[in-house]
């Protein structure tokens, strides 16, 4: 089961970010090239700062900046 779907942007990409409640993480969708990350595993992200660092990390860009 997951979450609502929410959207942000790192790096001039576009990323959808929800949270699967049964792998108990919050999961980043590249929506340009479809690349799916788990950006945090045994509890959730929910501010938008955090989410942009954490995506930032795991997908591996300089800048955590929209």
């Amino acid at each position: 089961m997951t979450g609502t779907i929410r959207t942000t942007t790192v790096n001039k990409i576009n990323f959808e970010v929800w949270s699967d409640f049964s792998a108990r993480g919050t999961f980043a969708k590249n929506t340009e090239t479809g690349e799916v990350k788990q950006i945090s595993s045994s509890g959730y992200i929910s501010k938008d700062l955090t989410t942009r660092k954490a995506i930032a990390i795991v997908f591996n860009f300089p800048t955590f900046r929209k």
